[in-house]
């Protein structure tokens, strides 16, 4: 009898989508099944060794062509089709996956908000099944094109082993990052973009007047507003106690030089990596209170409320001064509890169990609001 076979399929590696990619196949493979990997564009950095590059940045008929060709010497019984590019390719090639399942992963909100999409979807997606990596997505994919009826929740898969086993100790973090031992640390992981409101982090650390003097923001990630931000520290009076690390290779293995992780992205923010690893890391997480990282954290996260007419600033500040205030004890039941929760909820087992589900078609369709 062959081994069972998947393609997983996604249109470029960048962050998180290198690791992300990487911790789906090994999710399947605890299944039983063989992955192959497939990236459209070429690598962004060191490639992933056993996945296939085709290097082909643009043009949907060059795209499906060579899926077509890739396709054609190997029988599949699932493919996996991360965002809206892939899903768009794999359903226009699917003549060449001898009828094998498709399934869809939403990593955004908005896959069907707009109307052309909705109407391809009919023409060309009969069939596949959608899944959002939270339950939000999944509830707005639903509300957005109720005729999805084969929708369930696919969460991002972590893989708590090599995350552990990478972890640098405290000290030997903050020496690589260049943190004095004795300083209270709020860290920020992620793009320096609108969408992860690096500037937000800035004014509520700014804000917090009961942080230490010697407290340090610190940034780990690069993009276009780090001029900005680097121009408001300075501005503000600031710029010594806000340090930029820059874009590393393997950031969740610094967690621990961090006090708290501050992650600052709003409503836009469809999941979060980043809360997993510090979930992982047992680091307290001071979060925007909004559908998908609430959807990852649970009730042990602690929030910060959106203020439509108000300062959310000042919302962020007083949580992060609250955190600096609270006792190890009440940080440990918080932080045992959001560890307790990835390895139930989002590690390699429990997406492996999902998609076993998948091959049995036993995974139960999340209805909007629910």
């Amino acid at each position: 009898m062959n081994t069972p076979r998947v393609l997983q399929v996604c249109p470029n590696d960048h962050p998180p989508f290198l690791e992300l990619c990487r911790a789906h196949a090994a999710a399947l493979a605890r299944t039983g099944v063989v992955v192959d990997t497939v990236y459209f564009a070429g690598p962004t950095g060191a490639p992933w060794e056993t996945a296939t590059y085709f290097g082909i940045e643009r043009g949907t008929r060059r795209l499906i062509d060579a899926l077509r060709r890739y396709c054609a010497p190997r029988q599949y019984d699932l493919v996996v089709a991360h965002r809206y590019r892939a899903y768009q390719v794999v359903t226009r090639a699917r003549g060449a996956l001898s009828g094998a399942p498709i399934v869809s992963v939403a990593h955004e909100f908005g896959m069907f908000t707009r109307r052309r999409r909705r109407a391809r979807q009919r023409l060309f997606g009969r069939g596949v099944r959608f899944a959002g990596v939270s339950r939000p997505v999944a509830d707005q994919l639903l509300r957005d094109h109720p005729g999805l009826a084969e929708t369930f929740v696919l969460p991002s898969p972590i893989d708590v082993e090599r995350l552990d086993d990478n972890r640098l100790a405290r000290s030997d973090a903050r020496d690589q990052l260049g943190i004095p031992q004795s300083s209270y640390v709020v860290g920020v992981i992620g793009r320096l973009h609108s969408k992860k409101r690096p500037l937000l982090a800035l004014e509520g650390f700014i804000a917090a007047e009961s942080l230490p003097p010697e407290a340090r923001l610190v940034f780990i990630g690069d993009g276009e507003l780090r001029g900005a931000v680097e121009s408001l520290a300075i501005a503000r009076g600031v710029g010594v106690n806000v340090q930029f690390a820059g874009r590393l290779a393997d950031a969740a293995q610094y967690l621990n030089a961090f006090d708290v992780l501050l992650f600052a992205s709003g409503s836009a923010e469809a999941f979060g990596m980043a809360l997993l690893e510090a979930m992982l890391a047992r680091v307290p997480i001071v979060c925007a209170d909004v559908p998908g990282p609430r959807s990852v954290l649970g009730p042990d996260g602690l929030y910060f409320c959106e203020r439509e007419a108000g300062d959310t600033a000042a919302a962020l500040a007083a949580v992060l001064n609250r955190c600096a205030g609270m006792s190890p004890q009440a940080h440990r039941r918080r932080i045992d509890a959001l560890r307790s929760r990835v390895e139930r909820e989002f590690s390699l087992t429990a997406v492996a169990e999902i998609y076993r589900g998948l091959f049995s078609r036993d995974v139960p369709h999340p209805r909007a609001g629910s």
